[in-house]
């Protein structure tokens, strides 16, 4: 190095780590220009931003499906199936608590009997209601249910005879009577069935069973009315 330039160095020490390079150092711009560039920024995210957004728009991100079943998952319905055919020839068909015959409980036989009469198992409701009227034989209830189970079942004739058993035993009992005259219509002994009817009307004339009776009333005296 010369030592001319090092002499002066010494002379002038700020000078000698002063950078001399200007093309590191930021623009002088004025208060307009700053502003202008501002505005060309602001600009410049907003039209990032209405760009994103019409992109999104316009391809709007899909629900996520739901999650696959497993490889040896079955649907629902094939799932029951499957299980009721199981049950079948394991010969485990779900028939319900075993009701003991035997039982002296009236009530908790009536129950097991309505279940079964609700569930339209009206064969094996029989003997349920039947054990209940050993223990209770006035029970007009449980007669009129009786009735109504072996109708159901298939036993007109009987149903009728236990329907007017219960009749005479309570008298006042007004579904008993549209029970007898429902059975009998629908067992063609249409003079048994007006009669039980026209009483079922006249117990209790302002009542929905009152209105049943006339309803059946008029479907028989609809035939006759005809040409």
């Amino acid at each position: 190095m010369r030592l001319d330039i090092l002499l002066e160095a010494s002379q002038h020490p700020k000078d000698a780590y002063t950078c001399t390079d200007t093309r590191f150092m930021l623009p002088k711009l004025t208060p307009l220009q700053w502003l202008i560039l501002l505005i060309l920024l602001f600009f410049y995210g907003f039209t990032v931003f209405a760009l994103t957004r019409d992109y999104y728009l316009r391809h709007p991100p899909q629900p996520q499906r739901a999650v696959q079943q497993g490889p040896h998952s079955l649907p629902a319905a094939q799932d029951q199936a499957l299980g009721q055919r199981m049950r079948q020839a394991l010969g485990q068909e779900d028939r319900g608590p075993e009701i003991d015959l035997t039982s002296t409980d009236p009530i908790a036989l009536g129950e097991a009997a309505d279940q079964l009469f609700v569930a339209r198992r009206f064969n094996e409701a029989i003997p349920v209601y039947q054990r209940v009227l050993e223990l209770r034989p006035d029970d007009a209830e449980t007669s009129n249910d009786l009735g109504l189970a072996l109708h159901y079942g298939g036993q007109g004739q009987e149903a009728i005879e236990v329907l007017q058993q219960g009749t005479t035993a309570a008298p006042g009992f007004q579904r008993i009577w549209l029970s007898l005259g429902f059975v009998a219509l629908q067992n063609n002994e249409s003079a048994l069935a007006r009669e039980a009817l026209d009483r079922a009307q006249s117990l209790e004339p302002g009542t929905e069973i009152a209105d049943e009776a006339r309803r059946l009333l008029g479907l028989m005296d609809r035939p006759a009315a005809q040409p």
